[in-house]
């Protein structure tokens, strides 16, 4: 996958449905055929049965109402065949694409934490949505479209040929023209293409960005500021697409000034050849038809091109996207159920870039039966240490044990449902509570599930709710607090049997009673298994069995609250700092 090219990713996937690209080929193959006989016929009409000698009115008559009832058969032809082309490449396309999203979207699960911190989800969405359409468009409008456009204007050369042959020599030196004027469009045109692909990604971006901090733009009441900034943005756009359009106002009118230019030569000299009794009315009026067939493809050259260039662009930002590495999730092989939770940081050194060090030399033990705190300034790595222990992110140095095993012998698609997470901002899948709790298994039953919410004591919240534990998540649970999602994922937790608890700040955004109820739930919790709080509150971590003080990415300080305080360091000068504000 790494080495394709754009045009051998695509024909990688049209190769799955070959047998659908045939059929469309064959179909394109009689649609030239279908499209070549009118005027043909036509020229016999008009040679034989009106300008002919010979014939009777009744011959004539006859003649010409048969004639008209074959075109009209070759038409109705022409319409069932171009459904049945149209249909069956649309539906090739459409088979392409759900198979190729498929196989992005398994991708991009794959990928590691580290590669979502970097690239905007927005982008990964345009990917597996807009990118992939681009794609269906060019299998479904423009691949059989081109085979029958090349077979047709080979069919109408050589037919033009063959009706005068004195006549194609009056216009086939309009054939290098026009190929040079393709040349010089596909030029200017990728040129202006890709300044509008370029201004369209920096005007999605801005908006992406604005419209998701728009509340941070009113409270510092900078509407005018980005506005201005939206209208640079925006004219930036307008002037590439007005540059695209100049190009296209170019090539088309020249297109239609070739064409008039030839049928004009060919009326021209046509004349003569009816006049010396060379050629027929019926030669000429076939000829003219066959030209103008020439010209119908070369108009739609442009917007054809436009989706050639905006699938091929496309399909290599998906392979630039399939080209990521996927997560390392440990052994595949290696146990995925941890039987008590105890874990141990040996020597851990850990950064985002390599360079500048989050953790140094971390030396770390939570046993199960304790309730642990991790304090700390802004940046000192807190949340950090929750991100190593799930394996989102790996240590340069050192490493981490749980249960005496090293966390990356585990199969951690299997362990992480053993290590519970609760950010500070609780995010819910579309569904129902229920669903999200049992995390759409429908084997466990509901019981189990009322089970587990009354262990973290949040029924009561819970019941409130219109339909209970049936009520409907929409917009990641926004229509919820903070405090009432984070019991819900602490019930997750429990229901999974989960042997470490991880918790971010999660009480720093709730009310006094739903932060009450959460360290209840935790002082219960911890009695059997491994609890963990990273807290910036002070208050919220008095009675932990163990506070540990991160400073500058070390451990500096462990022990409890009045045991800290008694040192009179780095969490005594912390508490101060805090509670001398209040």
């Amino acid at each position: 996958m790494v080495s394709l090219s754009p045009e051998k990713f695509l024909l990688r996937y049209a190769g799955k449905y070959w047998y659908l690209f045939l059929v469309g080929t064959v179909l394109s193959l009689a649609l030239t055929v279908l499209e070549i006989l009118p005027p043909r016929l036509m020229k016999t009409a008009i040679d034989t049965f009106l300008t002919g000698k010979g014939l009777t009115i009744t011959e004539r008559f006859q003649g010409i109402v048969t004639t008209a009832f074959i075109i009209l058969g070759i038409r109705g032809l022409s319409f069932l065949f171009g459904f049945a082309s149209t249909y069956v490449t649309g539906y090739a396309g459409a088979k392409i694409v759900l198979l190729m999203r498929r196989d992005v979207f398994s991708h991009v699960v794959s990928l590691p934490y580290s590669f979502f911190t970097k690239i905007p989800s927005g982008v990964v969405t345009t990917r597996i949505v807009n990118d992939t359409q681009n794609i269906q468009e060019f299998f479904s409008s423009v691949v059989t479209s081109v085979i029958m456009d090349v077979l047709l204007l080979g069919a109408v050369v050589f037919s033009l040929v063959q009706i005068s042959k004195e006549l194609f020599g009056h216009v086939y030196y309009l054939l290098p023209i026009i190929a040079i004027s393709i040349l010089l469009f596909r030029y200017f045109d990728r040129r202006a293409y890709r300044k509008v692909r370029t201004n369209l990604a920096r005007l999605n971006a801005f908006l992406a960005e604005h419209i998701a901090g728009v509340n941070i733009i009113k409270i510092l009441n900078l509407e005018k500021h980005k506005e201005e900034e939206f209208s640079h943005v925006s004219e930036a756009y307008y002037r590439s697409l007005m540059e695209q359009l100049y190009v296209f106002g170019i090539f088309r009118p020249l297109m239609d000034f070739l064409y008039f230019l030839g049928v004009s030569l060919v009326i021209w000299y046509g004349a003569r050849y009816i006049a010396d009794r060379t050629l027929g009315f019926g030669a000429l009026y076939a000829f003219v038809s066959y030209l103008d067939m020439f010209f119908r493809p070369l108009r739609d050259l442009s917007e054809k091109y436009d989706i050639i260039q905006n699938s091929m662009a496309s399909s290599e930002k998906i392979l630039n996207l399939l080209k990521e590495e996927k997560e390392t999730v440990g052994d595949p092989n290696g146990p995925g159920q941890i039987s008590k939770g105890l874990l141990r940081f040996e020597k851990v050194w850990f950064s985002y870039d390599g360079e500048n060090w989050v953790l140094k030399d971390v030396d770390l033990e939570f046993h199960p039966g304790k309730l642990y705190a991790i304090v700390g300034e802004t940046g000192a790595g807190k949340s950090t240490l929750m991100s190593l222990i799930n394996g989102l992110y790996i240590p340069q140095k050192g490493r981490i044990l749980i249960d005496e095993i090293p966390l990356l012998a585990y199969n951690l698609k299997v362990a992480r449902r053993q290590i519970a997470a609760v950010p500070q901002d609780v995010m819910l899948f579309s569904g129902t509570i229920l669903d999200n709790i049992r995390l759409f298994d429908e084997r466990i039953p509901e019981k189990e599930v009322l089970r587990a919410l009354e262990r973290v004591h949040a029924m009561d919240i819970i019941e409130r709710l219109p339909g209970g534990i049936h009520y409907e998540i929409v917009e990641r649970g926004t229509t919820l607090s903070a405090g009432e999602r984070q019991l819900i994922a602490l019930a997750r937790a429990v229901l999974f049997d989960a042997k470490i608890f991880i918790l971010d700040e999660a009480t720093s955004n709730v009310d006094v009673i739903t932060e009450m109820k959460i360290q209840e739930s935790l002082r219960e919790l911890s009695k059997e298994r491994t609890v963990i709080m990273i807290a910036h509150r002070l208050s919220t971590v008095r009675d932990a069995d163990e506070i540990v003080v991160i400073h500058n990415g070390r451990v500096v300080e462990k022990g409890t609250h009045s045991e800290l305080l008694g040192r009179k360091g780095v969490y005594y000068r912390l508490y101060r700092i805090q509670f001398e504000n209040v």
